[in-house]
């Protein structure tokens, strides 16, 4: 059911792009390049409580992640972080580094087409 789901919602980064003005014109570009530099960091966060067996620094580094993919529309994403959430939420670290596998190559799925859509301001 995952990979049914778009890389990115691209109607979701419309309305932000609706949201620019003169105050705010690459509103998109600035939220694409703030998620693409805080990402890899929350992944790390998230790989070093796996490691150490942290559950609730999982949980909480995955929930973050969801939201940002939230606001931006990064559906696939956002539901494989919210699949380790309910992992490390219920103990299950066994399961949790194949999830978080697949963040990651969610992550580098996004990545272009975000940075097109940031382009395309």
């Amino acid at each position: 059911m995952t990979d049914e789901a778009p890389v990115v919602d691209l109607p979701i980064l419309e309305g932000l792009r609706a949201l620019q003005n003169e105050r705010e014109p690459a509103l998109v570009a600035e939220l694409v390049q703030e998620f693409l530099a805080r990402a890899p960091q929350r992944i790390a966060r998230m790989q070093a409580a796996l490691t150490a067996g942290d559950a609730a620094v999982l949980e909480f580094e995955a929930h973050g992640l969801a939201g940002s993919c939230g606001v931006l529309g990064v559906l696939r994403l956002r539901i494989r972080c919210r699949e380790l959430e309910e992992l490390a939420r219920k103990g299950e670290l066994g399961q949790a580094s194949t999830a978080l596998d697949e963040v990651n190559r969610c992550l580098a799925e996004a990545t272009p087409v975000l940075l097109e859509a940031a382009r395309h301001g």
